[in-house]
């Protein structure tokens, strides 16, 4: 038979930790915000306080809050454990976006983590064994359920910026910085920038897509004042290419003959996330959170 202290031990654990959420929580995700492991800690101080007060009212509910000394370590286990469990906690909230959980929920989920902890190290062996096996549980749950909703990719950002063609087209020329892109009135222009007159293709190249409308697909040359330009059809799009007359043609003609379909990682440099998608990894986030402290 469980003892009832035990479960007002872990069960007070689990309240005043989700209120202390409610509390300190913004100052604690301001610390990893600016990447500040010293602001975290000041945060964690008022629930650790909290948490050996818990400890010094409950001391029959674990064998380590039994006296004094004991309940130092005690407290800073669980707060520890604790926020290293919220942590996780918001990572699967953060890539389960955009569904936005009640308050009352994120508040009781904060809580659970240190509840957790505080059942591991209570009196008795079936509640010391439950909460591993709910911790477990808790954690493939949370790296599984982001997992079945749409997912952050290159398609799902070409298809809301509505690029023409439904494509995102690119190309890479050396010696120039990675383009920036505009879209507008269903025409994409990729802007090139170079930090010397003496690349190929001038200072300021620049590439447009627009949806085709010719019949052709050979590679066609114009000239528009003081540019070269040429327009190749790839697929329903037509590829413009602008170069400075000051480039050599066959410079400005190597480059569009260059253009080619965007990698996934070039889509995402380049456009926004499209509402609704988000980027699914738990545990990356998990990650990339607690080294932001060690940068």
């Amino acid at each position: 038979m469980i003892d009832l202290r035990v479960v007002v031990q872990i069960v007070v654990v689990w309240l005043v930790m989700g209120l202390s959420a409610m509390v300190v929580g913004w100052l604690v995700l301001f610390g990893f915000f600016i990447k500040s492991a010293g602001l975290v800690a000041i945060g964690m101080i008022g629930p650790f306080a909290v948490i050996f007060l818990v400890g010094t009212f409950t001391p029959k509910g674990s064998p380590l809050t039994q006296t004094a000394g004991r309940r130092v370590g005690w407290a800073a286990l669980v707060t520890l454990f604790g926020l290293v469990g919220a942590v996780f906690y918001m990572a699967v909230l953060e890539a389960s976006e955009p569904a936005k959980p009640p308050t009352l929920v994120g508040i009781v989920g904060l809580g659970l983590p240190f509840a957790l902890v505080a059942a591991v190290l209570a009196h008795g062996l079936v509640v010391r064994l439950t909460a591993g096996v709910v911790t477990v549980a808790a954690v493939a749950f949370g790296i599984w359920l982001p997992g079945t909703m749409p997912a952050d990719d290159g398609a799902s950002r070409i298809a809301h910026a509505k690029l023409p063609g439904g494509v995102l087209l690119i190309a890479t020329p050396e010696g120039y910085d990675f383009p920036r892109l505009t879209v507008a009135d269903g025409r994409a222009t990729l802007s090139y920038s170079s930090r010397s007159a003496d690349q190929r293709l001038d200072w300021h190249p620049r590439l447009s897509l627009e949806p085709a409308t010719g019949e052709t697909t050979d590679l066609v040359y114009q000239r528009n004042y003081d540019d070269h330009v040429f327009v190749r059809r790839m697929g329903d799009v037509d590829v413009t290419a602008v170069v400075s007359d000051d480039a050599d043609v066959d410079a400005a003609r190597e480059f569009v003959l260059s253009v080619r379909p965007a990698t996934d990682d070039e889509v995402k440099r380049l456009l926004p996330r499209a509402p609704g998608r988000n980027d699914r990894n738990v545990l990356g986030r998990f990650a990339a959170t607690w080294t932001r402290l060690a940068e």
